[in-house]
């Protein structure tokens, strides 16, 4: 049986993730997620905005601009999180302008439940 070919030095089927979590200018936890936010990468997700929900004070932006796909697991997480904010007093915040996860957002009609947010000048 031969080895399939490695692209890009991963194999064809493994699924692009990343997470990168900063302050903002106003005080809030930014998490800016890349690649895939699906029921493979979203443990790792729930694991990093779990953190930021039990040991910050202040709201949370979580920037999905760098996602390309987004399934009912990572749609989970993060009305998971915004319930626990809520009843934290705190607020999540979603960042999507021309990403794909925008339109997914938009068929499961919870633009308005997470709180969308449109482009801002204050992020890279």
């Amino acid at each position: 049986m031969a080895n399939s070919p490695l692209e890009n030095g991963r194999p064809p089927d493994a699924v692009e993730f990343g997470l990168n979590t900063y302050r903002d200018k106003r005080g809030r936890t930014v998490i800016v997620v890349r690649g895939e936010l699906d029921a493979m990468t979203a443990a790792r997700f729930g694991a990093e905005i779990g953190e930021v929900v039990r040991h910050g004070e202040r709201d949370v932006l979580v920037d999905l601009r760098a996602v390309q796909f987004i399934d009912s697991t990572g749609m989970h997480v993060l009305l998971n999180a915004q319930r626990r904010l809520t009843r934290a007093r705190r607020r999540l915040s979603i960042l999507c302008e021309g990403s794909p996860v925008r339109r997914a957002l938009e068929l499961a009609r919870l633009t308005e439940t997470l709180g969308l947010e449109p482009a801002s000048d204050e992020l890279p």
